[in-house]
């Protein structure tokens, strides 16, 4: 029996997301656009899905959710879609951020693209954000969880800096780690969007949303047909919506990840006397339940990845996106995590069918491969 524990590359779709989709491909395969009785189903199903984003982010009256295909093309579209807004003005997005954020703000025409400081524990730094918003600040991007180290952001904190700041930019949480595992407030916060993705929360890939507050105007990235309100046109995904919209259903409000996490680190700390936790403690209140990030000195990521993934252990060493092109995360070199710890950082991160008896297996596991190539140190 295998232990997945990169749920934050991806998860396995829940029963009834999978159920959901079945009934979408046999019964109702209808275009929501036409024009007959049977196509009121898909467009009731899509409705009711909107309603309860709407809901679960705490959302403004007048808010409304985009369908798109998932998490990067949702941020693609809360910040490219501002590009006439932003020519002349400061685009900020924090150092850490996933790569359908930072290369999105640097691909703004006519736009100065400005990284925020991290913190040696994952935070943007808040007093340096400060000092460097002004009146020529068009647009602030930050997410909500950090993918690599679990860190959750202090949004209330910055959407407060922004509103006595720069009150007229738009600020863009990119909610892909955090939506639903991590309570958040979209009023409270002050965000302006708010993007999400199915596959990291037992829906299917291939779906995400995003929401828009009230007044946000965005220019189209894919036009044609005029769907979605004509900010995204395209027959929308009514397989992968309903999908998600059980997935959202199904995701459970009370969980065990913390403590299956704590479990996990305590273990390992027992196990690995150099361990190092990239990011904050994980009992921290801004560290996110789900996700667990260290160092196994002297071991290199890869080495112990495949050394589990013999065992049936599947873990991370960092954005699933990006794993295959660099060496050292641009996350933790960010957090001026040093060479030696970049490169020995396991990412392990849960979901919530993970058990106190799987942890028990991985520790025997990293235990006794730790022994063995610990051994073998590269000079």
């Amino acid at each position: 029996m295998s232990i997945y524990l990169d749920n934050s590359a991806t998860t396995r779709p829940c029963d009834s997301a999978v159920e959901a989709m079945m009934h979408a491909m046999r019964e109702d395969f209808y275009n929501p656009s036409a024009l007959y009785a049977a196509a009121m189903g898909p467009e009731k199903m899509m409705k009711s899905c909107r309603e309860k984003i709407l809901r679960s982010v705490h959302a403004k009256g007048g808010s409304r959710v985009v369908f798109l295909s998932g998490g990067t093309e949702a941020d693609n579209l809360a910040i490219l879609g501002q590009q006439k807004k932003c020519r002349g003005q400061k685009v900020f997005y924090s150092a850490g951020e996933h790569p359908a954020v930072k290369e999105a703000c640097q691909a703004m025409e006519e736009a100065e693209a400005v990284a925020i400081p991290y913190t040696r524990e994952g935070l943007v730094d808040v007093q340096a954000l400060e000092q460097m918003l002004d009146e020529r600040t068009a647009l602030i991007c930050i997410m909500q969880v950090n993918n690599e180290t679990g860190t959750i952001q202090p949004l209330q904190e910055i959407g407060q800096l922004i509103r006595r700041l720069c009150p007229k930019a738009h600020f863009h949480v990119d909610g892909v780690q955090g939506y639903l595992r991590v309570p958040f407030d979209m009023q409270a916060v002050g965000a302006d969007s708010y993007a999400l993705s199915g596959h990291k929360i037992h829906g299917p890939k291939g779906i995400g949303a995003l929401v828009m507050g009230p007044g946000v105007q965005l220019h189209p990235r894919q036009v044609g047909g005029g769907q979605e309100n004509t900010i995204r046109s395209g027959t929308e995904n009514t397989v992968g919506i309903a999908g998600l919209s059980a997935a959202i259903d199904a995701f459970p409000k009370e969980h065990t990840m913390q403590q299956v996490k704590m479990h996990l680190y305590e273990g390992l700390k027992e196990i690995i006397p150099g361990l190092s936790v990239n990011g904050p403690a994980p009992d921290a209140a801004y560290a996110a339940p789900h996700i667990l990030n260290v160092s196994l000195p002297p071991v290199r990521s890869e080495t112990m990845l495949h050394a589990l993934e013999g065992k049936k252990i599947y873990v991370g060493i960092g954005s699933a996106c990006s794993s295959h092109k660099q060496k050292v995360s641009p996350v933790l070199r960010a957090m001026h995590v040093d060479q030696a710890a970049a490169e020995s950082a396991l990412r392990f991160s849960f979901c919530p069918e993970n058990t106190i008896e799987e942890m028990n297996a991985v520790l025997e596991a990293v235990k006794g491969q730790y022994a063995l190539l610990s051994r073998f140190q590269r000079r």
